[in-house]
């Protein structure tokens, strides 16, 4: 059996690869791959973030929206009943009186020649579900609530004693006429707690109205 010289032995180690964990990239990629990683994941997580808001701002403009809208409407709905209510010189048949989806709480609303005041203070009549004179739709619903309050408006050389009531319908008026100044006031309450508050003016000139339907 040979042995293998000194000399030999030296040539072959030196011939052999020699590793060192020092030298090693392995460690190197991982950490890379890691951080590279973590990158997508922050922008993932915010891109989510960021949809998430924009369709919650969507969400809430889109509500905003459909409540104003919807008190935009029911103050034009409150103009026709208001005519309709002139048109019954004592209002309406009874209170609480419905028709359709509306409910005509206070029969003769077209009567009420000022908002409320609270002593010396004036208060912004804006209708609540404690305080209306018209409910459109119900109260577990979403739903819209009117106040109307007017005031006797005299045109250019008009002269009258009274238009409540409108004995004649503008009885002693002269040529500038009587008109019936109104404030309309709508609230609608709608989904998400949502709140839209809308006036309008409306005029109603005496002698125009028609006839008493309800």
């Amino acid at each position: 059996m040979s042995r293998a010289s000194p000399a030999n032995l030296k040539k072959d180690i030196a011939m052999k690869p020699r590793c060192f964990p020092g030298n090693s990239q392995d460690g190197m990629v991982t950490i890379v791959a890691l951080l590279f990683l973590i990158v997508l994941t922050i922008m993932g997580t915010s891109a989510i973030s960021t949809s998430t808001m924009e369709v919650q701002i969507a969400t809430n403009d889109e509500i905003h929206k459909m409540a104003f809208y919807a008190a935009d409407g029911g103050a034009d709905l409150g103009s026709e009943l208001v005519e309709l209510n002139v048109a019954c010189p004592t209002g309406f048949a009874d209170d609480n009186l419905t028709i359709s989806s509306i409910n005509i709480i206070d029969k003769d609303f077209w009567m009420q020649q000022d908002e409320p005041q609270d002593g010396a203070n004036h208060v912004v009549p804006y209708p609540t579900d404690a305080e209306r004179d018209i409910l459109i739709g119900e109260d577990s619903d979403n739903h819209t609530n009117l106040s109307i309050f007017g005031q006797t408006a005299f045109g250019v050389g008009g002269a009258i004693e009274m238009a409540a009531a409108y004995e004649g319908k503008g009885k002693a008026a002269a040529s500038g006429g009587v008109t019936l100044d109104y404030r309309i006031f709508s609230q609608h309450l709608g989904y998400a707690n949502s709140e839209s508050i809308v006036a309008i003016h409306w005029q109603h000139v005496v002698g125009t109205e028609g006839n008493c339907m309800y």
